[in-house]
């Protein structure tokens, strides 16, 4: 008879020589958790001290690595220092009634990739849902309207979609990046990127710090036993590919500094 599927070992499909193990479901929390999920740090940005300890709890039983924040401040100035995989975004805050969109508006902003799954208050209207939408939300949950296991499996989805399930494309200052077609627009010219390049444009533009060599292997986006020469080699063709939209292109927008290599807007 099979093993039940939470008692199985996976092999992540770039890194096939580490073997996963998932933990067992908390009881109540059938969910969707591919093993590609584990160890995602997600921020929680929740200021109902018994909500924000519920999601904390079961994120971390889930094999998430949780942190949180109670106000949008908070929130901003942690996506600034740490890496985060995705956000659960509470809408109302304590600080204004417009605090969660600002919230919204600024991740979106700064971090153009990262998955932002927004919980609402029971109140909700219409105009309340589509206006996330329109800031970028990529999900959008009325509390206690819905199963957590469906929010929590609607988290797992947009992880392993890498950011690539949002329609449209992201905008860094003049820059247009669209993961779907992996192209990259600069006015009227346009190029296109391989798949690895378009997936390290991604992992860059959802981390919330620099990443290192070691991160980029760690993700899976190039081999367990890659030398660090090349991850920074390829990441070089990745600028001289954006030089041809516009000479230096590549310098200013992926940038590299002794923390990691990062994205910059392009103004």
């Amino acid at each position: 008879m099979d093993q039940p599927l939470e008692n199985r070992s996976f092999r992540r499909e770039r890194n096939k020589n580490r073997e996963v193990r998932l933990p067992p479901l908390p009881p109540g929390l059938e969910v969707f958790r591919p093993a590609e999920v584990l160890g995602s740090a997600v921020l929680v940005v929740e200021d109902e001290a018994a909500m924000q300890q519920q999601l904390r709890i079961d994120l971390h039983d889930l094999g998430y690595r949780p942190s949180a924040s109670s106000s949008a401040p908070e929130a901003m100035e942690l996506l600034s220092r740490e890496r985060v995989a995705a956000v659960l975004l509470d809408l109302v805050l304590d600080e204004t009634e417009d605090s969660g969109f600002e919230l919204l508006t600024w991740i979106r902003e700064h971090h153009p990739g990262l998955p932002v799954i927004v919980l609402s208050a029971a109140q909700v209207n219409s105009a309340a849902i589509r206006r996330a939408y329109e800031l970028g939300a990529s999900s959008y949950f009325v509390k206690g309207n819905v199963p957590m296991a469906h929010i929590y499996s609607d988290l797992a989805a947009r992880l392993v979609e890498r950011g690539t399930g949002r329609p449209g494309s992201y905008k860094f200052g003049r820059l247009e990046f669209d993961p779907t077609r992996r192209t990259v627009k600069l006015g009227e010219r346009e190029i296109r990127l391989t798949p690895q390049q378009t997936a390290l444009v991604l992992h860059l533009a959802q981390g919330s710090k620099p990443a290192t060599a070691r991160d980029l292997i760690q993700a899976g986006l190039f081999r367990t036993d890659a030398a660090h020469s090349t991850v920074h080699s390829a990441l070089l063709t990745l600028r001289r590919r954006l030089d041809e939209l516009e000479q230096g292109l590549g310098q200013n927008f992926v940038r590299a500094t002794a923390r990691g290599y990062s994205l910059v807007s392009i103004q």
